[in-house]
């Protein structure tokens, strides 16, 4: 069960009337008695760790994904909370009886980290107990979360990222604010000029807002052999954010990708931060981010020893 040393290291927060109405609203729309506690519990728990970052003044997004989708709801068991300075954090309910924290393997990859958060209705309050960036089970020991101050540590080190890098640094780095201005590198090509456009998704269809831009990449792989993909980048811009899609598609004839190719976005630090590989049976891979400007990523390519890197920065 929860132990009273995890209480004491975590924030506890009241379950608000708010939160409950919330809750049961999404609740009442299952059929399923089952299926609408999780989602109940869910809703409480993503609930809970937003107005403790609002507490701390970060930024969130809290109507924006699948955990206020209705439909989604029921499909999966999602329990994301977006925060544009980092990502999805997934905030993953549990009791107060309970020795570990359940999550749902649809949950282990294009996540940020994840917070556990004990549900104690019977006290009226909810408790977030730690946060860890990684997940590859479904049962999660409770001693692998840190204590909550990991979170705000993350987002204070992608705060201050810009300006601890050196200016000779970032004069390297593709310049995702200056596309807008059409000052792009030769290496660059509109998406169209690579990919079919049939073959896209509508997410990719460029507006007035938007802009999308490609380029080769050719992977060398041993005994001579080479795999030409398109890394493509799609960005939504307003004043105060910018959301990116990364996507890697197959060049060549064979509409597919090869299996275990790793897309993976990186951090100032030059740490992972999110990652997906392909399947024999995907035609596409993708990402997707947010960040303010001035903030510096990075973007890796690779499949067995063939490795290929990009920094930008927004």
């Amino acid at each position: 069960m929860v132990t009273e040393s995890y209480r004491q290291t975590g924030i506890t927060l009241p379950i608000t009337t708010e939160f409950k109405q919330i809750a049961q609203q999404f609740a009442q729309q299952c059929p399923l008695q089952a299926k609408a506690q999780q989602i109940w519990r869910n809703t409480i728990a993503v609930c809970t760790v937003n107005a403790y970052l609002q507490l701390m003044e970060i930024p969130t997004r809290i109507d924006r994904g699948d955990s206020w989708n209705p439909l989604m709801q029921m499909l999966t068991d999602v329990a994301d909370l977006d925060v544009p300075a980092i990502g999805l954090l997934s905030c993953r309910p549990l009791t107060p009886e309970a020795d570990t924290c359940y999550v749902p393997p649809e949950a282990w990859h294009h996540r940020t980290g994840y917070i556990a958060v004990v549900i104690d209705e019977a006290a009226n309050q909810a408790t977030l107990l730690g946060f860890t960036p990684t997940v590859e089970e479904e049962q999660v020991a409770l001693e692998r979360f840190e204590p909550l101050e990991a979170v705000i540590d993350r987002l204070h080190s992608r705060e201050t990222a810009t300006a601890s890098f050196p200016e000779q640094v970032q004069s390297s780095l593709t310049q995702l604010s200056q596309w807008a201005q059409g000052i792009i590198a030769a290496n660059w090509q509109t998406v169209e000029a690579l990919i079919n456009p049939a073959e896209l998704s509508f997410a990719f269809r460029t507006t007035a807002t938007a802009i999308s831009r490609a380029r080769t990449i050719d992977l060398s792989l041993q005994l001579g052999q080479s795999v030409q993909v398109a890394l493509v980048v799609h960005l939504t811009q307003s004043e105060s954010r910018t959301d990116i899609i990364l996507q890697v598609r197959p060049l060549g004839e064979s509409p597919y990708l090869m299996a275990g190719l790793t897309l993976t976005v990186l951090d100032e630090h030059n740490n992972t931060f999110m990652s997906v590989t392909s399947t024999a049976i995907d035609n596409y891979i993708q990402l997707r981010l947010s960040g303010q400007p001035g903030e510096i990523f990075g973007v890796r390519v690779s499949v067995g020893d063939a490795d290929f890197q990009e920094q930008f920065v927004i």
